[in-house]
């Protein structure tokens, strides 16, 4: 992973600056008030390994395999490894279609008919376990989701870490037919840059406290649909 990532602008590194260095004095705020300045909605963000079957990865740009952390339509690099602190978890049930779904309930109706109609094939629908992750090296929140028949398979191996680190890597899937990636779930021997204590609770609490269910109504590219 790269660590010293935080935000990656959409222009060239290499654009020259057109103040001379020094000249405007310095910045005022750091990064983390940024953050909560840029910040579009009180969304997590989201922790994603981008498979070949992401149509970032299918256009080249997004590196196939690197775990990308993605807050409204931006993609931050990640690397092929990531540190992350397991918090907690919760159910969820996903469809993309006109509409993005997700029913947090698993009594509900609509999560049996999305777990029900996740084994069509392209259904658009998902299922399985979130979690609250924080992720050492950028320091930041995001949503985990083990939605896929490979990633539930994983999901004990998650299970197992929750308030412990863990290292998140791709794992080589084949069959006699077909060969994918998914996650890796192993204990990390890297040290934690450990989350403010308050800002934990804070961040449990509206984790653990969504509406019942969502419906969104956005564009989609595909980048959710997975084995």
């Amino acid at each position: 992973m790269h660590p010293d990532t935080v935000y990656q602008p959409a222009f060239a590194e290499e654009d020259n600056a057109l103040i001379p260095a020094g000249a405007a004095g310095e910045q005022k705020y750091d990064v983390d008030a940024f953050k909560a300045a840029a910040k579009s909605g009180d969304y997590l963000s989201r922790l994603k390994l981008m498979t070949g079957a992401a149509g970032k990865c299918k256009d080249g740009s997004f590196p196939m395999n690197h775990y990308a952390l993605i807050k409204d339509q931006h993609f931050q690099d990640l690397g092929e490894s990531v540190d992350i602190l397991v918090v907690t978890w919760r159910p969820k049930a996903l469809e993309i279609g006109e509409a993005i779904i997700t029913v947090f309930d698993t009594e509900s109706a609509e999560f049996k008919r999305i777990q029900a109609k996740s084994t069509e094939p392209d259904s658009g629908c998902m299922y399985g376990p979130e979690y609250l992750v924080w992720i050492s090296g950028v320091k930041e929140w995001a949503t985990l989701f083990m939605g896929s028949k490979s990633s539930r398979r994983e999901s004990p191996q998650l299970q197992a870490r929750l308030e412990k680190a863990a290292t998140l890597t791709p794992h080589k899937i084949e069959t006699p037919k077909y060969t994918w990636f998914s996650d890796k779930v192993m204990p990390c021997s890297s040290p934690i840059d450990m989350p403010d204590m308050e800002e934990l609770k804070a961040t449990v609490e509206k984790f653990n406290n969504p509406p019942v269910s969502e419906i969104e109504k956005v564009e989609t590219t595909g980048e959710e649909r997975a084995r």
